[in-house]
């Protein structure tokens, strides 16, 4: 038996040819950015997966035409229902077997009994009036089309470079990925300093102290609740954040400190 006769072609992808082509290109595209080179590891790259995956499936869609209307998530609920799914969203991911996972997720956000973190006990069927059957559309189309892809062979994971990039380009700095521990230092400085640069030139910093509810924890509890279970944070502080420190360009976003990290 000659070498050659021992080698044995890989098997084809069992996937439509159509999409390996475009998962192929995603691929070099992903791995041409370099990924982001904090995001390395087996446990970073599931993190920032996760975080792909909560804001495919469920944040960019009918979830935020939920969030605009009048009876819809707040701010504050948005915040704190984003990173419990992160949680479950990880779980899923992981699972022995990924497409049982991936339905179980499916379940969870179409659930329309359970109650969304930092809503007050409010569920799916109070939050999404008018909206839930788009909802559950837009839930199922998404989670079919990453079971699709998830039969490919071509690649090594699939659904990495699709659900990465869409982390890096919608939610850089949510929790999950390497840039939210740098958000909540932040944090912890602006709230020890109500002077500082950051919170500009208007009062805001001292605003947002005479405004801090009196339940919400010290700085250093706080800090480490917004790192690892910040879901459960009482709903006035949760509001509080929203309103003063996690709105979009709040003062922990400023291009100033990264500016600052440069020159240092």
């Amino acid at each position: 038996m000659t070498q050659d006769s021992k080698r044995i072609p890989p098997a084809p992808c069992p996937g439509d040819p159509h999409n390996c082509e475009l998962l192929l290109s995603s691929q070099q595209a992903y791995h041409g950015r370099g990924a982001q080179p904090e995001i390395s590891g087996h446990e970073a790259i599931v993190s920032a997966m996760a975080v792909g995956l909560v804001i495919d499936v469920w944040r960019n869609g009918p979830a935020e035409d939920m969030h605009c209307g009048k009876r819809g998530p707040d701010d504050a609920a948005m915040f704190a229902e984003s990173t419990s799914l992160h949680d479950r969203a990880v779980t899923a991911l992981t699972a022995g077997n990924r497409p049982i996972g991936l339905l179980e997720f499916e379940d969870h956000l179409l659930d329309r009994q359970r109650p969304w973190a930092g809503t007050g006990g409010k569920t799916l069927n109070n939050l999404g009036y008018g909206f839930l059957g788009q909802y559950r559309r837009h839930v199922k189309d998404h989670i079919n089309r990453l079971l699709d892809l998830g039969h490919h062979t071509c690649i090594a994971d699939p659904l990495e470079p699709l659900l990465v990039t869409t982390a890096l380009l919608y939610g850089r700095h949510h929790k999950g990925m390497p840039r939210w521990p740098v958000i909540v230092g932040r944090i912890g400085i602006l709230l020890a300093d109500p002077a500082h640069a950051e919170w500009g030139q208007d009062g805001q910093g001292v605003r947002a102290l005479a405004e801090m509810p009196p339940e919400t924890p010290s700085p250093e509890r706080l800090t480490a609740a917004l790192l690892s279970a910040r879901s459960s944070l009482p709903l006035t502080v949760l509001e509080w954040l929203s309103h003063h420190l996690l709105y979009c360009a709040a003062p922990p976003y400023g291009l100033r400190w990264d500016e600052q990290s440069r020159k240092t």
